[in-house]
């Protein structure tokens, strides 16, 4: 009896102790601390799709986080900055001697802070600090990057966590036409050869304004030292046809269109010897995915034949090559989604 009284009073005891202690739970459990939100994807950096405007201009929004288990109650002023040191310690991590392959800082002619702070009031845990782009005249043959950090000030608390307070952004704009394209079909011959032929499994086409897009002539690999010299320019032309796809079973319109037109080619470079032949053409079509009605797929079809050379292979030696056939893009779009950059299903 007398252990079973001792066993009861230690158990009251504990009780006692237990529900005598503060509710913590009520408490902030962490430091709140400030972070950048860029997902850190396999690479390090975090790729950013900004669609291309007319005047090369766009606002991207980052935001700025306080951490925490409870929602902010103070009112906090963000400095951000430009982080000049992670991208040298990424390049040679990542790359080692390859120079060409490094990630390039976006030189300040093509973005400006319109404040250098953000504003997160109390209440809230997450604000927008705007970041106004420039893309004009902006060659994306090389990948350009801009580092942005979260400055030190003693009125706030820094996430340094896996450097969670830095955003490494790799400016990709995007327009209508812009993607990787299949280029299994365009055959790349050597000289006057017509019967054996070369290809290339996909070609990247990246922006160089709102109408046009460039790729790597021929063969040459995407990342070849040289790429830069063989850069062919692709200029889509006003559509020649442009008509909505009709519903076959009731003959209404489903805003879904076919368009065709004429390419534009050309090469900066004159070493290059570039020659186009006959007259390049596109064809964009449009329709429903079956399984996800809400899906549109974009289909889209180059067709060109041109010429030219490589002269930096070999010192000395210049490789004539011809290349004729077409690259296709299927581009899906989530219609339900009302921006256009995450819409797109990259």
């Amino acid at each position: 009896m007398k252990k079973i009284y001792l066993y009861m009073t230690a158990i009251l005891g504990c009780a006692s102790l237990f529900f005598s202690c503060n509710d913590e739970w009520k408490d902030e459990l962490y430091t709140q601390m400030v972070s950048l939100k860029a997902p850190i994807n396999m690479n390090d950096v975090s790729v950013i799709y900004l669609k291309y405007q007319p005047n090369g201009e766009v606002t991207y929004k980052l935001p700025v986080i306080i951490s925490g288990s409870k929602n902010n109650a103070n009112n906090y002023k963000i400095n951000i900055g430009i982080d000049n040191d992670t991208i040298n310690d990424l390049n040679f991590e990542k790359y080692s001697y390859r120079e060409d392959l490094y990630y390039k800082q976006l030189p300040e002619s093509f973005y400006t802070f319109p404040s250098s702070t953000c504003n997160i009031p109390s209440g809230s845990d997450v604000a927008l600090f705007d970041i106004n782009f420039n893309f004009t005249d902006l060659d994306l043959v090389e990948k350009w990057v801009l580092p942005v950090t979260v400055l030190p000030d003693n009125s706030y608390t820094l996430n340094t966590y896996k450097g969670r307070q830095k955003a490494l952004l790799w400016v990709m704009p995007f327009n209508d036409y812009s993607g990787t394209y299949s280029a299994t079909s365009m055959y790349v011959y050597f000289k006057d050869n017509t019967t054996s032929y070369m290809t290339a499994s996909t070609r990247e086409c990246k922006v160089v304004d709102e109408n046009s897009i460039f790729f790597y002539a021929g063969i040459t690999e995407e990342l070849a030292e040289n790429r830069g010299a063989y850069k062919v320019k692709c200029e889509f032309l006003p559509p020649t046809e442009d008509e909505e796809i009709l519903d076959e079973s009731t003959g209404e319109g489903t805003g879904l269109y076919k368009k065709k037109g004429n390419l534009n080619l050309t090469c900066d470079n004159d070493s290059v010897n570039f020659v186009v032949t006959g007259q390049p053409t596109y064809e964009i079509r449009e329709e429903f995915d079956i399984d996800r009605p809400f899906l549109v797929k974009r289909f889209y079809t180059l067709t060109m034949e041109y010429s030219y050379e490589d002269y930096t292979s070999s010192k000395g030696m210049n490789f004539p090559y011809r290349c004729k056939g077409t690259m296709l893009m299927q581009r899906n779009i989530n219609t339900l989604i009302p921006d256009e950059d995450q819409a797109i299903l990259w």
